[in-house]
């Protein structure tokens, strides 16, 4: 709010939830490469390394399953709060039409 005006930017709001869509898959997409990777490695590593590896792996895919979970509950938020505001203004708006 600046000067008394109330100014939102429904056009960013929508890009900022496709955004945030965006950079996730993003890191689904590294993910999946360091799991290959590291499958194919897999018969030729026998040491603690490896089991250490695949419980940091676990509790790697345990948080960002949770993460996931948040950012898209984030996304539906933002656009249904563009969605709620725009409609909101609209209807504001006809209130002063004649």
């Amino acid at each position: 709010m600046s000067g008394g005006l109330i100014r939102y930017d429904f056009a960013n709001l929508g890009t900022l939830s496709g955004d945030l869509r965006g950079q996730f898959q993003r890191l689904e997409e590294l993910s999946g490469q360091l799991k290959r990777q590291v499958t194919a490695l897999a018969t030729h590593w026998d040491s603690g390394g490896a089991g250490s590896y695949q419980q940091a792996q676990a509790n790697w895919d345990r948080i960002f399953l949770d993460a996931r979970g948040r950012l898209d509950a984030l996304g539906v938020g933002v656009s249904k709060a563009s969605n709620h505001m725009r409609e909101t203004d609209l209807r504001v708006g006809k209130t002063f039409s004649t």
